[in-house]
């Protein structure tokens, strides 16, 4: 069985594929997508064949419109990407799943496994509408691929699938067996987190924030412009922090891309965990384990740290994949 542990986020496209059970094969790439004529054009004749594989286009056809996916969103021009709660059921998003599963390879996918935030899951609606979208014949001709079954999670339970499988340290795993696990999931347009008790999963006490990377990215390009002038530029922002360069130019100087996170990151982490807190107030169980996952969850840690101070705090190894690789693993 050839399984897709598929997230799609407002800032990255996550893809663990390989065949059940075996160790999955990972692609990551940007969540940028849009109709081809927004793409702007690479200077000279050669330009587009000097970039990188990774930064090409995947181009898909949506109702006859050719769309460019998976790459980053500031190459767009005169075109806003969606940032509202009803992602999964925009164009940019149908687009970044199909150019997914063809980046996989494979004209036959047996199983995707892929996530919604805990918010928006147990809603059956939402679940049959992505299940729709992604399950059956994809594209024409030798271009053509086919999906046989989807299953939709709450998002977080994907990291927390990934440590389960990979963990080996002993007091971890006696935490996560017998102890409470709250799995903190830093996105770009949500802040989600989920309670697991002894393996099983508390709804009541999972949730949604939207103080999420969106609003902290926004808050450190703000914080750019007041040390060093010029406009905001919160894509470059974006785009410096998912490539792991330490600075960014703005107007004209280098900033630290950590110093500015970090400044933001404070009151941004602050909101998001007291409406976490606030989900908490019903449950007797204290934390033993915090799991953070998601691209920006290491700027998480001192304020969970601080909100949980008797738990173990893990951060995912490679946390922006974390999910993927959980949802591979979901299928058995």
């Amino acid at each position: 069985m050839y399984v897709v542990g598929l997230d799609i986020g407002y800032s990255n496209v996550k893809i663990a594929a390989g065949p059940r059970g075996a160790l999955p094969r990972l692609i990551l790439r940007p969540a940028g997508a849009a109709p081809l004529e927004h793409l702007g054009e690479r200077i000279g004749a050669a330009a587009e064949e000097g970039i990188a594989a990774a930064d090409r286009p995947v181009v898909v056809d949506l109702d006859g419109v050719p769309w460019a996916a998976a790459i980053e969103p500031e190459r767009f021009e005169d075109w806003q990407r969606p940032l509202h709660e009803d992602y999964p059921a925009t164009p940019s998003y149908h687009a970044l799943a199909l150019a997914a599963l063809q980046l996989t390879g494979q004209r036959k996918i047996d199983l995707v496994v892929t996530g919604l935030p805990v918010a928006q899951a147990g809603d059956v609606r939402r679940r049959e509408r992505l299940k729709r979208l992604l399950t059956g014949r994809h594209g024409l001709g030798e271009a053509s691929l086919e999906v046989g079954e989807v299953r939709v999670v709450p998002q977080p339970i994907g990291a927390y699938l990934d440590l389960v499988y990979t963990a080996t340290d002993e007091e971890i795993l006696e935490r996560i067996e017998t102890g409470t696990v709250i799995v903190l999931d830093a996105g770009f347009y949500s802040f989600d987190w989920a309670l697991v008790v002894k393996g099983e999963l508390r709804r009541s006490a999972s949730g949604t924030s939207l103080e999420a990377m969106s609003v902290l990215l926004e808050r450190a390009a703000q914080g750019a412009v007041a040390e060093a002038g010029g406009k905001p530029q919160p894509l470059g922002l974006e785009a410096a922090l998912r490539a792991g360069r330490a600075l960014v130019l703005q107007a004209g100087h280098r900033l630290s891309v950590p110093s500015l996170l970090g400044r933001a990151a404070g009151p941004v982490c602050a909101v998001a965990l007291e409406s976490l807190r606030r989900s908490l107030r019903r449950e007797s169980a204290s934390v033993d384990l915090v799991l953070i996952a998601g691209g920006g969850g290491s700027l998480y840690v001192r304020a969970a740290t601080g909100l949980f101070p008797g738990a173990t705090v893990v951060v995912a190894a490679d946390p922006i994949a974390a999910n993927a690789r959980g949802f591979h693993r979901y299928a058995g």
